[in-house]
């Protein structure tokens, strides 16, 4: 058992030579399958903007080569960032026990959810209380390990994270926007108006809207091109 206690942590760093070696050591079924289980790894990762404001979630699943299997990013709408760190962490922990893997081994930046979940630190607010209780059963389920990393390792869930509030940003901007609203200028120039003006360049294939130097594509440049085409 001494020699299994060794092992565990070079393990958990990704060490292969010791999975062999403590898969080998161990004698309970059920036991090695935890240790070839504990090869796949997850990330998750919330954030918000304002605390309460526009909130987005991500997560990733990694196989024993350490190549992402399944990626998730989702806008969630307004939450505070605990919140949407929670709600990442469920997301996660849902698809583990969809694909039916035990002893994954969970990895956050938030030191609330992990310290939370993990039965180490009181859940003092109420509208965290759910969400907490939920997380603690699917990770009871899936028999999941939870642990704290540094942000600066968390990088792959982060940007998952933070690419929900791009998609709901391009959703947003790529609605349908009412061509009665464009001022045709010239043949291939229109005003669009609305909240600001934008100057829309057929011709020279542009907008001047903050997004469409962004993306190359905008709402008012979709609804220029729809007149011409008529």
């Amino acid at each position: 058992m001494s020699q299994v206690k060794l092992l565990i942590p070079l393990f958990l760093r990704g060490d292969k030579t010791s999975f062999f070696m403590l898969y080998s050591l161990l004698e309970d079924r059920k036991q090695k399958v935890m240790v070839i289980n504990l090869v796949y790894r997850a990330c998750f990762d919330g954030a918000s903007r304002g605390n309460p404001g526009e909130a987005g979630a991500g997560a990733v699943i990694y196989d024993e080569e350490g190549r992402p299997i399944w990626e998730f990013s989702r806008a969630l709408g307004k939450k505070t960032n605990n919140e949407a760190e929670y709600s990442a962490l469920i997301f996660l922990l849902e698809e583990i026990r969809a694909r039916k893997l035990k002893y994954v081994q969970i990895s956050g930046d938030s030191k609330l959810v992990v310290n939370q979940v993990n039965g180490l630190w009181k859940v003092n607010k109420p509208h965290l209380k759910e969400l907490f209780l939920k997380a603690k059963e699917l990770k009871k389920q899936t028999e999941s390990v939870l642990q704290w990393v540094p942000r600066d390792l968390n990088a792959h869930a982060d940007a998952l994270s933070n690419r929900a509030f791009e998609k709901e940003d391009e959703d947003r901007h790529l609605t349908a926007f009412d061509a009665s609203n464009l001022e045709k200028i010239t043949d291939q120039i229109y005003i669009a108006h609305g909240t600001e003006d934008y100057a829309v360049d057929l011709l020279h294939r542009n907008c001047s809207c903050p997004f469409f130097q962004r993306k190359k594509d905008c709402k008012h440049f979709r609804a220029a091109l729809s007149l011409e085409s008529r």
